[in-house]
């Protein structure tokens, strides 16, 4: 299997997903700020809620030519559906993250099917001492943003650099507390354009996004994830339908906005892009 992402824009090829099927509402931790507000202000998504939106947007991307690679589920594992956490892709790298959560490490077993097909070579796996998450890797051509986040470290910054050498250059953003992972705060569109929740990021660390036009989201809009939408080629992207003014903001710039509902699965505290690990874009 091809492996290969230079950036968050390029043609999408190939993408791992994995079913809601696991689901249980009435098993979801509630440390999670988005989890707990809906749990305490109109209940939690069912499970064929979720699915029912998780079928339409696997669909999308067919229609568009992707390969979705459905991982298989393990038993008793949380958050399966949310497969950018698990693993990530930096050029010909097929990274396995190590989780902060236990609770979520075992997921990756169900991706064996996936992971035999790529040379034993480019597979490389975060070391146990490292807490590096897949949600926190935003990967432009040869720079790297990292989110030190309540699941990635410092120690994740510097293993990246040490595996990927002088080619790419590593840039550490700190996130505010109670963010999550940075794609929930920023997202790239394409080379000039980037998402941004300016309120979830450290003041200095935000300096350092200034190449990029932005799209600035509200409070709001952060709660319910608009920053975390997914690219499925320079002339695509796929937005919740229900964040109106990200999607005409984006279709001014040039882009076509692919709507699609992903209300209920964002109360879980994941989108689009967390929904997805990309393995393969064109150059």
């Amino acid at each position: 299997m091809n492996v290969n992402i230079n950036n968050e824009y390029g043609k999408l090829k190939s993408v791992v997903v994995a079913s809601a099927a696991y689901f249980n509402p009435d098993s979801l931790a509630l440390n999670n700020e988005t989890i707990k507000f809906y749990a305490e202000n109109g209940g939690v998504p069912s499970k064929d809620d979720i699915l029912k939106e998780q079928k339409v947007f696997w669909d999308k991307l067919r229609e568009l030519n992707v390969d979705v690679l459905e991982a298989e589920l393990i038993d008793g594992v949380k958050g399966q559906m949310f497969t950018r956490d698990l693993a990530f892709v930096i050029g010909n790298k097929f990274f396995i993250s190590n989780m902060r959560k236990e609770n979520r490490r075992l997921a990756i077993n169900g991706w064996e099917n996936i992971i035999n097909e790529i040379s034993s070579e480019n597979v490389v796996r975060v070391p146990a001492n490292v807490y590096l998450e897949g949600g926190d890797v935003v990967v432009d051509c040869n720079t790297v943003y990292v989110g030190i986040s309540e699941r990635t470290t410092m120690e994740g910054v510097l293993f990246l650099k040490e595996v990927l050498g002088s080619e790419y250059e590593v840039i550490p953003l700190k996130l505010k507390p109670k963010f999550l992972h940075l794609d929930v705060v920023f997202t790239i569109i394409n080379p000039n354009i980037a998402l941004v929740y300016k309120e979830g990021i450290d003041e200095k660390s935000y300096d350092l996004l200034n190449k990029y036009n932005k799209i600035e989201v509200t409070d709001k809009e952060q709660f319910e994830l608009a920053t975390n939408v997914f690219v499925v080629d320079p002339n695509n992207v796929i937005v919740n339908s229900a964040h109106k003014r990200i999607i005409d903001e984006i279709k001014k710039i040039g882009i076509n906005v692919i709507e699609v509902d992903l209300t209920e699965t964002a109360k879980d505290g994941g989108a689009f892009r967390c929904m997805t690990c990309p393995i393969e874009r064109d150059v």
